[in-house]
């Protein structure tokens, strides 16, 4: 059974320092120089220690691990991914966003605590297994069962920045259609999509805050906005101010797909950019997940003002949202991190994946090979680039005095067999992702491929019957998904998208 409930305690425990770890004769990643050098790794108290060159003699350590047929990676970070979507994997699938969303809205509703953390529980041991040691989790359901995906995080060891999915508009409302044009059969004026309270949803935000925010160091709680058409300007004024307060980093969606680019923003907003300007949103403690729909301007302003964005490739072609503009936003300077997205959309928690996608999808539309994405350029944004995301400092990259978060992979396979380059192969070429050592602020979270802080098969034991269990107590609210489905449908059909789907960018 997964672990009970337990009432967190109010100040944040201090656990003991891991041992002392020495990581001997692997190829060491350096992301700053790019290159793989082969060198020792000592880690000691959450950081490392020292990293040098092979046969440079090095303190002696509680526990040695032989890493010599291995790849030495800072851990990944996965800058946008939604957990409650393990328990839904494949609801709704097949369908585009607008839709889609219906069906995952319907399978979230009513969710207990015990749900919450079996579906977080089940998302950090998929991301942990292939390499992340941190992530960002925009959850949505009930603010208040939220805690349970904290104290999931807690207890497997992983990083975490818990950024609860808040808005305050009816479901129906946030498509852009007047609830009066929808057909009569589509439920849109149920009170099931009545808004949820504004001040609740803040003041829930807020008490997670005060009760995790710093937990074991590995734990932050951001404030998440769903999207900003989703969201009334006085409830992104006061997130703005909220997060001003906290000092925390906001996370929301925004431009992910057709139908989204067609909604106006409110009155005196050129666009939704614009509009996330005027609430006080647009800094650097801002990240928004896809953006594929943005236009020039606002990526011109989204560098100016330091905004991250989060580019999630396989749920953009998973539901049919688009195909972002990844290079023009490096050519304008606009900070870039990548995301799995949640399981339902992006297929895994897997982020060598999302990698890979980052690394090939936008070729076709780049002339220049000397431009396209290489796996160094993208493990930059699955490692530094998301850690500047989440606010983890000294996090990111293998070197002296950072965070002890890193990731190994055994290079014994035959996918590696020529020895020609282990990190091209690893993200191009491997059909193994999975990690043999991951740590984690100096903790072996994952030990020879067995996580060691959770009981694995208990936990995965639990997620059929409770996704059964979910599926028979929602029944209604999936009913009203749908028949809402081919309306929604329809309106993502329309949609003219306001450039072509891959330009050609000479």
């Amino acid at each position: 059974m997964v672990p009970e409930i337990t009432e967190p305690a109010r100040e944040a425990s201090k656990q003991p320092c891991p041992p002392r770890v020495l990581l001997k004769g692997g190829l060491v990643a350096d992301t700053q120089a790019r290159m793989l050098v082969r060198a020792d790794v000592l880690v000691e108290d959450e950081r490392i220690a020292q990293v040098v060159p092979e046969g440079v003699s090095v303190p002696e350590a509680e526990r040695v691990l032989d890493v010599r047929d291995c790849l030495l990676l800072p851990g990944f970070v996965n800058a946008h991914t939604h957990s409650y979507a393990t328990l839904s994997r494949h609801v709704g699938s097949g369908l585009p966003l607008e839709p889609w969303m219906v069906h995952t809205w319907a399978n979230t509703m009513g969710r207990t605590a015990q749900e919450t953390k079996l579906s977080a529980l089940l998302a950090a041991l998929e991301a942990v297994k292939t390499g992340t040691t941190a992530l960002l989790d925009h959850l949505g359901g009930d603010v208040m069962t939220t805690s349970a995906a904290l104290e999931a995080y807690d207890e497997l060891g992983i990083r975490a920045s818990v950024a609860p999915m808040i808005s305050d508009l009816a479901l129906p409302d946030t498509v852009g259609v007047p609830t009066g044009q929808w057909p009569a059969a589509s439920h849109a004026n149920s009170p099931a999509f009545l808004p949820a309270n504004a001040n609740e949803l803040l003041a829930g935000t807020d008490e997670l805050h005060r009760t995790w925010h710093g937990r074991n160091g590995r734990i932050s709680v951001f404030l998440g906005p769903s999207a900003p058409q989703r969201c009334s300007t006085g409830l992104l004024e006061r997130c703005a101010e909220l997060a001003e307060k906290l000092d925390v980093g906001v996370h929301t969606h925004l431009l992910e797909t057709r139908a989204q680019a067609a909604v106006p923003p409110p009155p005196g907003a050129r666009s939704w950019v614009g509009h996330l300007r005027s609430v006080g949103l647009l800094s650097p403690r801002l990240s928004v997940a896809h953006g594929v729909w943005l236009d020039g301007e606002d990526m011109a302003d989204l560098a100016e003002s330091g905004v991250t964005i989060v580019h999630n490739p396989q749920s953009n072609l998973q539901l049919g949202s688009g195909i972002a503009e990844l290079g023009q936003w490096r050519s304008r300077n606009v900070p870039v991190a990548l995301g799995t997205d949640g399981v339902n959309c992006g297929g895994s928690m897997d982020m060598l994946s999302s990698m890979r996608l980052a690394a090939i999808l936008h070729r076709p539309g780049q002339p220049d090979p000397a431009r396209w994405e290489s796996a160094w350029s993208v493990l930059e944004l699955a490692t530094r680039a998301g850690a500047h995301a989440l606010a983890l400092a000294d996090a990111g990259t293998l070197r002296t005095g950072m965070k002890a978060d890193l990731s190994v992979f055994d290079i014994r396979t035959s996918t590696f067999a020529t020895h020609e380059d282990p990190l091209a192969s690893l993200v191009f070429s491997s059909y193994d992702h999975r990690a043999r050592w991951v740590m984690v602020g100096g903790r072996l979270v994952v030990d020879d491929g067995v996580v060691t802080t959770v009981d694995e098969h208990a936990i995965v034991a639990e997620a059929a019957e409770v996704h059964q269990h979910l599926l028979r107590r929602n029944d209604k609210y999936a009913e009203m998904a749908r028949a809402q489905q081919a309306f929604l449908t329809r309106v993502s059909a329309e949609a003219t998208p306001p450039r072509e789907i891959m330009p050609f960018r000479r």
